[in-house]
């Protein structure tokens, strides 16, 4: 069961960009609202344009339209304006806003005499359990990961390798570019878009764990493929990386697949409810130190396992709980993924990324997809 809210919490935000507003009313729309939040009470202030979709779409929430509260025949005012008139409608003067919220926001309803407490957490730990409906649309989010990877795999396994060592595709260079395209045509196909930008890095760009790769990609060298899709219906994300050789996989690779794979293994086998991702965390990096490969944090070139294990996902890609030195208790219902990876300048990374529910024994993938390096030649 989620939590019962007492206080009131007030958000005034957009709803396809604040993970909390969407959460609070399932309305995904461009523009600005108004949400009021305390005890059972959950209202819903909409531009007069968005009120009967809001109506129509909008969950758990009594919609209003900002013309019941702005009456003035001249303005339809601001969502700053909404929130003052709502508050004196409802008898209120103070209230707590998420820490998202603009200063400019808080600061204009402290001039109107509201006290305003800010609250930097004020969903995450409703947000992090899911419910079964949550977990689904996650699913499905997953589901199209899963299908855009087979089909950059299949782009790979098809290309053919040019003297100079180059995959070609169709009689042209298979660039990061052209792979990633390919992969977000996947994805919008399923209903998802790549609003985070798909990483199809190659060679010694992989050992920037971020680093979304440019132009050709090669045999014989890492490719590293991160697909991360938000469902356009939902708003809801999946997350899946893949690290995988055209050709002729480089020994030390081998070698640093062989390791993500065991620090993977031994980071399932500790995730359960009430096991701590502080922990899970360390044996990941114990895994790793034991196999040999150092990480190094400091300098102009961090190196080795320079990452968390995992974060939670949801309508946001990274929030609660995290995989990592901060710690925290985990629980039936979160969606987190396991992700470990090493990265050296010089060589390149190899990182493996599902998303798992953790469930009442242990945990179970959204939706498996082969862990296997080479992609043949």
């Amino acid at each position: 069961m989620k939590k019962k809210r007492t206080e009131l919490l007030l958000m005034i935000g957009i709803p396809e960009a604040q993970a909390d507003v969407l959460y609070a009313t399932g309305f995904l729309a461009p523009d600005e609202v108004v949400v009021y939040l305390r005890g059972k009470q959950r209202l819903l202030v909409t531009s007069p344009m968005e009120y009967l979709r809001a109506r129509g779409e909008a969950r758990n929430v009594r919609v209003i339209s900002s013309r019941e509260l702005i009456l003035s025949k001249e303005t339809v005012g601001t969502p700053t304006d909404w929130a003052e008139a709502l508050l004196r409608r409802e008898r209120v003067r103070r209230c707590s806003v998420p820490g998202w919220t603009p200063v400019g926001v808080v600061k204009a309803l402290e001039a109107r005499g509201i006290r305003v407490t800010v609250k930097p957490l004020a969903l995450a730990e409703e947000r992090a359990v899911k419910s079964a409906v949550e977990l689904a649309a996650i699913r499905r989010a997953q589901r199209a990961a899963v299908s855009a990877m087979r089909a950059a795999f299949g782009a790979l396994a098809t290309a053919s390798i040019d003297r100079n060592n180059t995959l070609r595709l169709d009689g042209r260079v298979l660039t990061s570019e052209r792979l990633r395209t390919l992969i977000e045509v996947e994805l919008l196909a399923h209903g998802c878009s790549a609003v985070g930008g798909t990483i199809a890095s190659c060679g010694e760009e992989t050992a920037d764990p971020h680093g979304q790769g440019a132009g050709p990609l090669y045999a014989h060298r890492p490719i590293i493929l991160d697909i991360f899709p938000r469902s356009r219906k939902t708003g809801y994300w999946g997350d899946m990386t893949r690290t995988v050789v055209k050709g002729t996989a480089p020994e030390e690779i081998i070698r640093m697949h062989a390791a993500v794979c065991a620090a993977r293994r031994a980071a399932l086998a500790m995730i359960r409810p009430g096991a701590d991702a502080g922990a899970v965390h360390a044996r990941v990096q114990e895994v790793f130190a034991a196999k040999g490969f150092c990480t190094k944090l400091d300098g102009k070139k961090p190196c080795g396992f320079i990452h968390s294990t995992g974060h939670g996902v949801g309508l946001d890609i990274h929030e609660a709980p995290r995989i990592s030195t901060i710690g925290g208790t985990l629980q039936a219902g979160h969606v987190i993924t396991v992700e470990p990876g090493l990265y050296y300048p010089g060589i390149g990374g190899v990182r493996v990324e599902d998303t798992f529910v953790v469930t009442s024994t242990g945990c179970r993938c959204l939706a498996p997809l082969p862990l296997g390096l080479s992609l043949g030649s």
